[in-house]
């Protein structure tokens, strides 16, 4: 997704209010160590597994049935264990077991066995149909540790023990990890749109604009958007065929979710006497793209007649990236107080950083990947170029004479001269304060999402660590206690790996928080005094599903941390070391939810913040909303989706949910992750 990065007063739109109610699975490893099992042919019924190595059939009192859905795994058989989520499975060594179990929700789910240090000893297929049913046999080893299912494994996760376990303690109830925070009101200024991805607010324009992921870019004013008319600029007969006929393969090709399109929209400072103006979108595969990549992501300058229309002919390529995954885009642009254009790519897509089109890197524990590279190609950073200016040998622009690997600074021949900041996996949402700092957040694959306060020559890690914690490209979900807090002397000279300010876990304490981080800007108005200040983000939706459109906006407050004295679980960064954070609640809902999936935020010309969202999670229907935050007396009612509302088969998690660990296919921070 992009940032996954309007004048309200001078325009009217702080008061105006509407009646807006509800409208190759691949595991890697250690052969040795796991024992996979064979699937065994089977059409219309169960898939049934065979362990190898397995002395006799499991007989019915060494039978476990489960009912899976992603956010637990529910105890069906035995009595002992009926009813509860994530029961423990008593074993004893040697034995033959059987697991059935039921896919409950229709969201894609495996059954998956673990030892102590993570290593798979018992792996299965996805299984997606609801009613489905799969069947796993294997021979008890005492090894096994834990049982997870790969796409959902912080939520669908149990114990394995041979030992009769002890009576559980009496729960308490889970605290939220975000705090309760201000509560704000909200004002559609615009509605109708499909999927928006982009808001910009230039000065000296009668307008607002917003990108919609399907190629067009609309114009906003006191009556909102004008659907009927003709868009400020439509690219979409230039661009891949959004939500299908995709040309990876990494994607269900009958899915409708899709991380291409119309990803940005960025107006140059002067656009008032130039008239120029900058996007971010997927074009099909050419000359240039290997067989069998993706798409070539194009940042490309248009110019504009008046403010009513662009010239679809004015366009003049800027940056092209060839890109392996259909996901990874990234989407916003900023221009920095210094002029120059400042351009996020993600690492190219796939699970791990690993996938086809990753390179290999410094880091021998992990495969991959572009993150860490520097020469090979522009994925996976933040650059910095300069528009205004050709280069050298007649480019669309130029380098600032201190980028990082510039000519004549300390880096020169390290890295490709673009280059701002790397280590990133796919920063979607790139914004600078009112103070100028560079805040970008960074979609993460399967257990943590990261924003960082971007300098230049910055390395933030990826795929070394996942936001400020330890990741392996063999066991995702199992991190590794211990990983280089830096690059060794012979990389770049020794380079520190930055972590995050912003960081929350996806699932905390068996709840879900989110799962693909959407960047947003800093909160410059004086409207909503609470948020004054605050870096305002948000996520895609808590929902581990991925079905309901449960997003969340959240605010940090932006202030200089210590580097932290000691190193929390999986080496990751203590909570207090990070920005104070709290969840933004809305006025307008009985629940204080949005109820909306939270796609993107922009920042208007007064310093307000508007939050860009729709009911669905992939580029279809008219559910598509830009929000101004108002003061909570201010806002328009947030209605729920009715049963009858509710979104069917959607593919809607962006970014992270197609790389969880072994490859899953099912759908896609992301994230965004979109």
């Amino acid at each position: 997704m992009s940032d996954n990065d309007t004048q309200h007063a001078r325009r009217g739109h702080g008061g105006r209010q509407s009646d807006y109610t509800s409208r190759s699975r691949r595991t890697t490893g250690r052969p040795s160590r796991r024992r996979f099992l064979q699937a065994a042919a089977a059409t219309g019924m169960a898939a049934g597994f065979v362990g190898l190595g397995a002395s006799q059939e499991a007989d019915e009192e060494n039978r476990f049935e489960l009912g899976g859905e992603s956010s637990r795994w529910v105890g069906q058989a035995p009595d002992e264990i009926e009813g509860e989520d994530n029961p423990t499975l008593v074993l004893e060594e040697g034995e033959t077991y059987e697991v059935v179990w039921e896919n409950l929700d229709g969201i894609g789910h495996n059954f998956v066995i673990i030892d102590d240090e993570g290593d798979q000893l018992v792996s299965t297929d996805i299984v997606t149909g609801e009613g489905e049913t799969q069947a796993v046999e294997f021979e008890a080893d005492e090894e096994m540790a834990e049982y997870y299912c790969e796409p959902h494994p912080q939520t669908m996760r149990g114990d394995v023990t041979f030992d009769e376990p002890d009576e559980p303690d009496e729960e308490a109830e889970a605290e939220p990890y975000f705090p309760e925070g201000p509560t704000v009101g909200v004002n559609p200024v615009a509605e109708g749109l499909i999927a928006p991805t982009d808001f910009d607010d230039p000065e000296g324009s009668d307008y607002q604009y917003v990108a919609d992921q399907t190629g067009e870019i609309w114009r906003i004013d006191e009556d909102g958007v004008d659907l009927e008319g003709d868009p400020f600029l439509d690219i979409s007969d230039r661009m891949v065929a959004v939500g299908e006929e995709f040309a990876g393969g990494y994607a269900d090709p009958d899915g409708d979710y899709d991380e291409r399109g119309l990803l940005g929209v960025e107006f140059h400072p002067d656009y008032e006497e130039n008239g120029r103006f900058v996007v971010n979108y997927s074009a099909p595969p050419d000359d240039e793209t290997p067989d069998g990549w993706s798409h070539v992501q194009v940042i490309a300058e248009f110019e504009a007649t008046d403010d009513e229309s662009a010239d679809p002919d004015s366009e003049r390529r800027i940056l092209e990236f060839q890109h392996p995954q259909y996901n990874h885009d990234s989407g916003p642009m900023a221009f920095g107080p210094d002029g120059y254009l400042y351009v996020p790519m993600g690492d190219g897509g796939g699970g791990n950083d690993s996938d086809y089109g990753h390179v290999e890197d410094w880091y021998d524990e992990n495969e991959g990947g572009n993150g860490q590279d520097t020469t090979e190609n522009l994925l996976g950073g933040v650059h910095r170029i300069d528009i205004d200016n050709e280069g050298e040998n007649g480019e669309p622009y130029a380098i600032p004479e201190d980028n990082p690997f510039a000519e004549g600074e300390e880096l020169e021949g390290e890295g490709l001269e673009e280059y701002y900041a790397w280590g990133l996996r796919n920063p979607y949402g790139i914004t600078f304060s009112g103070d100028d700092r560079l805040i970008v957040a960074d979609a993460g694959q399967v257990l943590y999402e990261a924003a960082y306060e971007i300098e230049k020559g910055g390395n933030y890690g990826w795929n070394v660590r996942e936001g400020s914690h330890c990741f392996s490209t063999e066991t995702p979900a199992t991190p590794p206690e211990e990983c280089p807090l830096e690059t060794p002397d012979d990389v770049r000279g020794g380079e520190p790996l930055i972590d995050p300010v912003v960081e929350y876990p996806q699932v905390h304490e068996g709840q879900g928080v989110g799962i693909v981080i959407i960047g947003g800007h800093t909160y410059e108005d004086d409207t909503i005094e609470d948020l004054e200040g605050q870096y305002i983000f948000g996520d895609w939706t808590r929902d581990q599903g991925r079905q309901q459109p449960d997003g969340r906006v959240f605010a940090a407050t932006p202030e200089d941390p210590a580097d932290p004295d000691e190193r929390d679980e999986f080496g990751g960064r203590p909570r207090e070391d990070l920005w104070e954070m709290e969840e933004v609640r809305f006025a307008g809902s009985d629940d204080g939810d949005l109820h909306h999936f939270v796609r993107q935020f922009g920042r208007g010309a007064d310093g307000e913040v508007y939050v860009l969202a729709n009911r669905i999670g992939v580029p279809q229907g008219d559910t598509g909303v830009v929000f101004e935050l108002v003061a909570e007396d201010e806002g328009v009612e947030i209605e729920p989706l009715e049963d009858d509302e509710e979104p069917e088969d959607e593919d809607d998690a962006p970014d992270d949910e197609d790389e969880h660990p072994g490859e899953v296919d099912e759908d896609p921070e992301n994230d965004e992750d979109e």
